[in-house]
C-alpha cells in the first residue's frame, strides 16, 4: 500500500492522495481512496476542541477533503454526511458513550456529494482524564455496502463483554491514544498500520456475517 510522509495523526497506511486532489472531494477520489485502503480507515476527535482529524478514506466518506481532514473539523460537520434517518440515533448513542467512556458499535448510512449512499461500520472507543473528563475518542471505519445495501442503521454501547477481535480493536486504539501522546511517530505508524489490520477482518467478518443473514 502507499503511505504518505506522517502528516497529523495519520501516516504508515494512509492512502497516498496527489497533491493536486487533496482538496477535493468527490465520487472518483473516494472510489480511488477506497480501494487502495481495502475499504478501512480511522479517524480521532479531540473533544475538548471539538477537532476531528482522519485518513484519506475516512475523510472523504464524509465528503471532507483530506487536507480539510489534516486541518480539523468539527463532530456536527461530519455527522452531517449521515443519513438523516440515521443520524438523531447515531448521534445520541455517540454522545452518551463520550460521557460515559467506554467503547460503540454502530452501522449506517452516509450520501456522498453526488446522492450515493453508502453503508459503514464503526467501532469507536473514548478515554477520559484522571478526572473522569472526556478527552478523546478514535475509531476505526470499514465501508460495508457490498454486503449491505438495505436493512436498519444501529449504534450500540458495549456493556457486555466482547470477542477477541474487538476486544483487539479497543486495545489498539489505547495504544494508539498512549503513543499519541507520547509522541513516538515511528511506534504510532505501526499502530495504525494494525488498526488497518484489524479493520480489514473486521470488514471480513461482517460480510460474512451479512451472507449468512441472506440465507
Amino acid at each position: 500500500m502507499d503511505v504518505t510522509t506522517r502528516d497529523g495523526p495519520v501516516g504508515r497506511g494512509t492512502v497516498q492522495m496527489d497533491q493536486a486532489a487533496d482538496d477535493v472531494v468527490s465520487e472518483a477520489a473516494l472510489a480511488a481512496a477506497l480501494e487502495t485502503s481495502g475499504g478501512v480507515g480511522f479517524w480521532m476527535w479531540d473533544i475538548r476542541a471539538d477537532v476531528a482529524r482522519a485518513d484519506p478514506v475516512s475523510a472523504l466518506l464524509f465528503n471532507i477533503s483530506p487536507a480539510r481532514s489534516r486541518a480539523g473539523v468539527s463532530l456536527s460537520e461530519i455527522l452531517e454526511a449521515v443519513h438523516p434517518d440515521d443520524q438523531a440515533h447515531i448521534s445520541q448513542v455517540i454522545l452518551t458513550c463520550v460521557q460515559s467512556g467506554g467503547s460503540y458499535t454502530a452501522e449506517y448510512r452516509v450520501r456522498s456529494p453526488e446522492g450515493r449512499l453508502r453503508w459503514l461500520f464503526t467501532r469507536g472507543h473514548f478515554y477520559h482524564d484522571a478526572q473522569g473528563r472526556p478527552t478523546t475518542g478514535r475509531g476505526v471505519i470499514v465501508e460495508i455496502s457490498d454486503s449491505k445495501s438495505a436493512g436498519t442503521a444501529f449504534a450500540q454501547r458495549d456493556e457486555a463483554p466482547i470477542d477477541a477481535l474487538n476486544q483487539a480493536a479497543d486495545l489498539c486504539l489505547s495504544l494508539h491514544n498512549a503513543l499519541s501522546q507520547f509522541g513516538e511517530a515511528p511506534m504510532l505508524a505501526l499502530t495504525e498500520t494494525l488498526l488497518l489490520e484489524i479493520g480489514q477482518h473486521l470488514a471480513a467478518r461482517q460480510r460474512i456475517a451479512r451472507g449468512h443473514a441472506l440465507h
